[in-house]
């Protein structure tokens, strides 16, 4: 692994031979309502293209997974939009199938001094109990007014069985870095 790239979590890249799906966008000309407008929009076709891979089953519905995709996907496009620091770097999204479970890839990019701050909070999350940070955060929310609730990642974890992992790489700019989070959302599927 090169000196430039850190990995938190259990991380692998999306396999490119498998089932997947790949949307990109640009911020460079578009303000911040109309991203999260486009996120949304964006979360919403993911569930509906993905959510019809999957049969209803005695353990879960196909709206139940359908829910899961557009909550993931619009967690993660709104974080992606909301802490990207390049209006010019690609954002990217990709699902994609593999064995037993949706993979969720969303780059973005991050100034290096923001990313210490992030991975000192993966560190936790991944360190933590889940249900402990949860109860933690929440009491943390209501005492301070802050613009990060940090209730989605716990979110994906504790009601979908998610887990996350990252890569953060640094690009030719050392002031900026790729930050790739990856979520796995275990779905059985009948084939």
């Amino acid at each position: 692994m090169p000196d430039k790239m850190k990995i938190f979590g259990n991380f692998s890249k999306m396999n490119d031979n498998k089932e997947h799906l790949l949307i990109k966008f640009k911020a460079g000309h578009l303000n911040i309502d109309e991203l999260w407008k486009s996120g949304s929009l964006s979360a919403s076709f993911l569930s509906s293209f993905w959510g019809t891979f999957f049969p209803s089953s005695d353990k879960v519905s196909k709206a139940e997974i359908k829910d899961s995709v557009r909550y993931i996907a619009g967690e993660l496009i709104g974080n992606a939009v909301k802490f990207s620091s390049e209006p010019n770097f690609l954002i990217k999204i990709s699902l994609g199938m593999s064995d037993n479970e949706l993979q969720f890839h969303v780059t973005n990019s991050i100034r290096q001094e923001d990313a210490s701050e992030y991975q000192n909070y993966i560190q936790k999350l991944l360190k933590g109990d889940p249900d402990e940070l949860y109860l933690e955060q929440m009491e943390e929310n209501a005492l301070e007014d802050s613009e990060q609730s940090r209730m989605g990642f716990l979110t994906m974890i504790l009601d979908y069985g998610a887990e996350l992992a990252w890569e953060f790489e640094e690009g030719e700019d050392s002031k900026v870095m790729a930050a790739t989070t990856m979520v796995r959302l275990p779905i059985v599927r009948n084939l």
